[in-house]
């Protein structure tokens, strides 16, 4: 078994387009995304990927579910194959044992929420703190607006070693929570506590939700170091993957078709202010192939803006080295070396968005840049050196998935070396590939059909809405529901609920999305109750005391009319007096 907890954390770190977006054609519309039915032949678009909700819907066959559901049914997963997926995507390893941890969901919860106050914080010291004008001006000169700060959330950690903690942490409990986040350092052996950022301008680093998940702070003064501090890994962070300005790429943009890669968090911000909105950079680690899968999920371009020096070439390399194994046909990749003594930051400031973009329209494509690099020492026009060009491509070259690209990249070759390709292939021992899997086509799921009284309905709905109106039944009033058969599904979420502490309807959804259920569960779930959300508890509890109501009299009725079809004289006298009163009770027609 998995944890329900590891369940919704995946479930929370996963983003539903990258997951739908490389198996199906999506196009932004409005809040969602609109595509044809990867489960039913149709023309015109009826399948809707809502990214606020992480979720899908089809309005022509009704499938809908999460991106675990989505795995199941589209790729045809099991259920722990699916997870693992996701998990491996997001940098986690499903556990292996049995034990779940129910305040596992409310520590990342009140981790995002400690991260959000941080935010606030930073901002408003870069507005109120008596030493703010240092970081005013040190923004001013690096050419950003009010707004511009405002969009990215850049703020200010003053000088000191407790102003953050002297405002957050009113408890120990809330003083551990910022130790947890990343937000305070704690040295155990000198028994102190500190604010792991100081004097430093504040870039919060946000997810694809825009939660703010961790923090950059960059130093005021280029001769401190280390230049750049980031958050350590928390529960909610794990740098390997986040790319800071995703999230404000994806808001700037309208339709995203490319994402430059640079350095610095100053230059994401930079570029944005003169209207290269689209622009990424990593958080202190080397471009991975899990940043690049990541960033053709979303876009089919990258392009890489480094250095023009020997380290920055060397960091282009290291980049071309990890997008390799993410090359897939429909995908592209270039690099752009700035001239010495700039960085995207000056640059763009220099020769304004119009030429910088120019630039990126001649940046150089990753074959010429891969076969230039790896050719730069050897001399091509001896023999052994075309040979020894091909001994350093052929294993790069295989780590390229099998299509049109590869093939391109193999010809390339064979034109360098002047060895014909289908010679080239045989000798190299480049087309003994793999042969690639195929999609199985979907399953339809059996659903069944269940009735429900209409206040058990209601009830439900409610509940779907807002299932922690689950909390406020006890034990007592739970034990009234159970052993009504029609009411067991009701039963089983108010359970669920209680027990996992934490929830959201979507959450919810998706753990019934394998079940016989979940059809008509997710259409209860798509009608509005017709109440404001303040409304919502009293009216729960309101139908749950009619439905105990209506059942004892329902009950009742089936003794007396038991009791009708026997003889007067085989009844007991309390059946006697049952039925008497019951008469009595009637209206006289």
């Amino acid at each position: 078994m998995i944890p329900q907890e590891f369940i919704e954390e995946v479930l929370e770190r996963t983003d539903i387009v990258e997951i739908i977006e490389p198996r199906v054609t999506l196009k932004k519309s409005g809040q969602n995304y609109t595509g044809l039915c990867p489960f039913h032949d149709e023309k015109s678009p009826s399948f809707s990927v809502s990214q606020d909700k992480q979720f899908y819907y089809c309005f022509g066959c009704q499938a809908s579910g999460s991106a675990l559901k989505f795995l199941m049914e589209f790729d045809r997963m099991d259920f722990v194959s699916s997870i693992e997926h996701l998990a491996q995507r997001v940098g986690l390893e499903v556990p292996r044992d049995q034990k779940s941890d129910p305040g596992a969901s409310q520590k990342r919860k009140s981790i995002y929420e400690v991260l959000d106050q941080s935010t606030s914080f930073f901002r408003e010291q870069l507005k109120s703190h008596e030493s703010r004008a240092r970081a005013v001006d040190y923004l001013k000169g690096r050419g950003l607006s009010g707004e511009i700060a405002r969009d990215f959330g850049v703020g200010y950690a003053p000088p000191g070693w407790d102003n953050l903690m002297s405002k957050l942490a009113i408890s120990n409990a809330d003083r551990q929570l910022l130790i947890d986040s990343g937000m305070l350092t704690e040295q155990v052996e000198e028994g102190k506590t500190y604010d792991r950022f100081r004097d430093r301008i504040m870039f919060p680093i946000r997810d694809l939700r825009g939660r703010t998940i961790a923090f950059g702070g960059r130093v005021l003064d280029d001769d401190a170091k280390p230049k750049y501090l980031n958050s350590p890994e928390t529960d909610v962070f794990h740098k390997g993957r986040e790319l800071y300005g995703l999230f404000e790429a994806r808001k700037r943009v309208r339709k995203l078709n490319k994402l430059i890669v640079v350095e610095g968090y100053m230059d994401v911000v930079a570029l944005a202010q003169h209207g290269v909105g689209y622009s990424v950079a990593t958080l202190g680690t080397a471009t991975s192939t899990d940043h690049i899968e990541r960033m053709f999920r979303i876009v089919p371009q990258i392009v890489f803006c480094f250095d023009g020096d020997n380290a920055g070439r060397n960091a282009a390399w290291k980049a071309l080295l990890s997008t390799l194994p993410a090359m897939e046909d429909g995908c592209s990749a270039k690099f752009l070396f700035v001239p010495d003594g700039d960085d995207p930051d000056s640059l763009i400031r220099r020769e304004g968005q119009e030429k910088f973009e120019a630039r990126i329209g001649k940046a150089q494509g990753l074959t010429n840049f891969f076969f230039q690099t790896l050719g730069s020492d050897l001399d091509l026009e001896s023999v052994e050196g075309r040979a020894a060009l091909s001994k350093l491509s052929v294993p790069l070259i295989a780590q390229v998935s099998e299509g049109v690209f590869k093939q391109l990249m193999i010809q390339e070759l064979s034109r360098r070396t002047g060895v014909d390709s289908e010679k080239l292939l045989g000798i190299t021992g480049l087309d003994r590939s793999s042969p690639t899997r195929e999609r199985p086509p979907p399953v339809n799921q059996r659903q069944r059909q269940l009735k429900q009284s209409g206040l058990g309905e209601h009830a439900t709905r409610i509940l779907l809405r807002q299932p922690d109106v689950a909390n406020l039944l006890d034990d007592g009033g739970l034990a009234k529901l159970d052993g009504v058969a029609e009411w067991q599904l009701l039963v089983e979420l108010v359970r669920w609920i209680q027990q996992a502490k934490d929830t959201s309807p979507m959450l919810l959804l998706s753990h019934y999305q394998d079940g016989p259920y979940f059809d008509y569960l997710r259409g209860l779930a798509e009608q509005d109750p017709m109440l404001s959300q303040d409304q919502l508890a009293d009216e729960f509890l309101d139908t749950l005391r009619k439905m105990v109501r209506e059942n004892e009299s329902e009950q009742k009725q089936r003794v007396i009319d038991d009791l009708t079809q026997k003889p007067l004289s085989e009844l007991s006298p309390v059946e006697r007096d049952l039925l008497t009163n019951h008469r009595r009770s009637k209206p006289q027609s």
